[in-house]
């Protein structure tokens, strides 16, 4: 007997995966010495590449799961309370503006030689963003768990 698989509870754990891969990046950063350090600049790279991966995967369930199902629930927004309703548009608000941020700093990065360690440029926007993000993710649980929609 075989249960269906919720893509609702997929994307939760997808989700909390993505939480690992940004916070597994954190160490290759923090406390390594100096940008001439050669383990640095390669730590640099290995936290580049977990967060590179977190936003390709944020990316395909944005598009396979949560706008498919934001849009099909879409006219029961006008039935939730304040509080609910009021969850699910900082979601979609706080969710789309950490999308557009991670794309800004990935395609920074990306787009420069990481040699030229572009990824330093960019710490001024990756506390914020991985702030933003994990909002987001607190209230996208709590729309899924508690079924606000």
């Amino acid at each position: 007997m075989s249960v269906p698989l919720d893509p609702g509870d997929v994307s939760l754990v997808l989700q909390v995966v993505i939480l690992f891969l940004l916070v597994l990046g954190l160490p290759f950063v923090r406390g390594l010495g100096g940008k001439k350090n050669l383990l640095f600049r390669k730590n640099l790279l290995i936290h580049g590449y977990l967060a590179a991966f977190a936003l390709i995967l944020h990316t395909i369930l944005i598009f396979v799961v949560m706008i498919s199902s934001f849009n099909s629930e879409f006219g029961e927004l006008g039935e939730l309370s304040f509080v609910n309703s009021t969850n699910v548009w900082s979601h979609v608000i706080l969710g789309t503006a950490a999308e557009v941020l991670g794309f800004v700093v990935v395609g920074f990065w990306v787009s420069r030689s990481p040699s030229k360690m572009a990824c330093e440029k960019m710490k001024a926007l990756m506390l914020p963003l991985f702030i933003v993000w994990t909002i987001s993710l607190v209230s996208g649980t709590l729309i899924h768990v508690l079924e606000m929609m």
